[in-house]
């Protein structure tokens, strides 16, 4: 797992400071501290024109050296997805096709993971090679991450209304059966283009079978929900039902490792917009079996924001800007 210049240069901050405060402390428990003691106004006054030669033991720089890269495999406050835990992991599959929105889209997406222990994120390109761009955002975050293509079928681009993400999120779940190493773990699909509130992934963690949550910003509505009485699902509350028996967008539903492992065939079907709805209903789901997070779905963690869409840009003309760094901008929007 990649480790980002930043935890490392944050290291050898960590590094430095501990060792001037042992310096520090060291000085003030010498001889010369009798001037301090007996008056002397200031630590500068102390340490004022002196020399001090030190010399620590080696088990003594192994033990902070020890003390602190468990405090960066521990810390709340360092990039948690890089931190040791024992906590279930969620496998987050992410389709994601060329576009001018992808980097931006992709680069908030990975700074919210990166505050998520615990986590696997699976990127599957719609695309026939691999993006260097989206490579470059998936090391530098230092997040655990799989890297995948999965192209549109040929058959399915002909059609005027396309299923996106179909062949990128089966990818997805033919890898999590091959190389799963925690059945206690759970099966979410994030696009690229949502906004999550961290509490979402605490709910995550939790589900047992199959969980599902409120979704905002979505449909004419402005929500898509599960209904709850008593604790328990009992339909849903969504803008386009169109006889639907799980009217849930893909970003309201998570799936464990142990339910995904009982359907190896399962696939997620090239309906457009039926696509959730297809692959639920393939889980042998009852409505009792469906777990309701997020406060009995009283809460929304994830909005269904949608970037706007931008045309593909216009380059200037490339003899006077060809040894500037005017086209390297252009390798950061993808079109």
């Amino acid at each position: 797992m990649a480790v980002s210049p930043l935890h490392k240069s944050l290291f050898v901050v960590i590094c430095i400071g501990v060792s001037f405060f042992m310096l520090t402390l060291i000085a003030v428990h010498q001889p010369q501290q009798t001037g301090y003691l007996g008056g002397g106004n200031s630590m500068e006054e102390l340490l004022a024109g002196r020399s001090i030669s030190v010399k620590i033991d080696d088990a003594v720089v192994a033990n902070i050296s020890d003390r602190v890269l468990e405090s960066i495999r521990t810390d709340t406050t360092l990039c948690s997805a890089i931190r040791e835990t024992n906590l279930p992991m969620i496998y987050l599959i992410t389709p994601t096709y060329k576009r001018p929105e992808q980097i931006p889209d992709l680069t908030r997406l990975a700074q919210t993971l990166m505050h998520v222990p615990s986590i696997t994120w699976l990127i599957i390109e719609d695309a026939e090679s691999l993006s260097p761009v989206v490579t470059e955002i998936l090391k530098r975050s230092g997040i655990r991450y799989v890297h995948l293509i999965a192209p549109m079928p040929a058959e399915q681009k002909k059609k005027k209304v396309k299923a996106r993400g179909v062949s990128n999120r089966n990818k997805g779940l033919d890898w999590v059966r091959e190389n799963y190493v925690d059945t206690r773990g759970v099966v979410y699909f994030a696009d690229d283009d949502n906004t999550y509130d961290l509490r979402l992934f605490d709910e995550i963690r939790t589900v047992e079978k199959v969980g599902m949550w409120p979704v905002g910003l979505i449909t004419h509505f402005g929500v898509s929900s599960p209904v709850v009485r008593d604790g328990r699902v009992t339909g849903f509350y969504d803008g386009w039902v169109a006889n639907r028996k799980y009217a849930v967008d893909m970003a309201g539903f998570a799936v464990s490792v142990d339910t995904i492992l009982q359907f190896p065939d399962l696939k997620m079907p090239f309906v457009p917009g039926y696509e959730e709805d297809g692959f639920l209903k393939g889980l042998s789901l009852k409505l009792e079996d469906i777990e309701p997070k997020a406060d009995n779905c009283t809460k929304i963690y994830v909005w269904h924001t949608q970037t706007k869409k931008n045309k593909n840009p216009i380059k200037a003309n490339q003899t006077v800007y060809e040894f500037t760094n005017v086209w390297s901008l252009y390798e950061q929007i993808e079109m």
